[in-house]
């Protein structure tokens, strides 16, 4: 692995090019732990189709998302689907998350929101398996 490399296709620590790979990755179809391009694969993902763990764009997908259009297979602010709604027009399957509500969870305080009903909280979990298996399916994947 180099230090840096540009326009090849040599893995680098620095990498710049049309098909960077590396742990920081700059151009068109960037691979890397920290990716910026249009189309951005990464632990943090920066672009116009962001795929990854933390992914910004305007099209992201990613366990946190964030964009114009974003999927989050945790959390997800924008305009967009997630298992916990952030901020914007964000459906969350199991809510919105917030400092009460993850308090109450770790058992410090009395949550004072009526709880799920029995079919809300099933319908939650079974989307939240099916954005889990997108998100693994669409970003472990190459796309062609």
């Amino acid at each position: 692995m180099r230090l840096v490399v540009a326009g090849g296709d040599v893995p680098g620590v620095l990498a710049i090019g049309p098909q960077a790979t590396g742990l920081f990755a700059v151009g068109l179809e960037a691979t890397g732990v920290i990716a910026v391009g249009e189309l951005a694969t990464g632990i943090i993902a920066i672009g116009q189709l962001a795929r990854g763990g933390v992914a910004l764009g305007q099209l992201a997908f990613g366990l946190v998302s964030a964009g114009q259009l974003a999927v989050g297979a945790f959390w997800s602010a924008g305009l967009g689907v997630a298992v916990f709604a952030g901020p914007g027009a964000v459906f969350g399957m199991l809510g919105k998350l917030s400092r009460a509500r993850i308090a109450a969870w770790a058992g410090r305080v009395v949550h004072d929101r009526m709880p799920f009903r029995p079919w809300r909280l099933a319908l939650g979990l079974l989307g939240t398996a099916a954005l889990l298996a997108a998100w693994w399916f669409a970003v472990g994947q190459a796309l062609p």
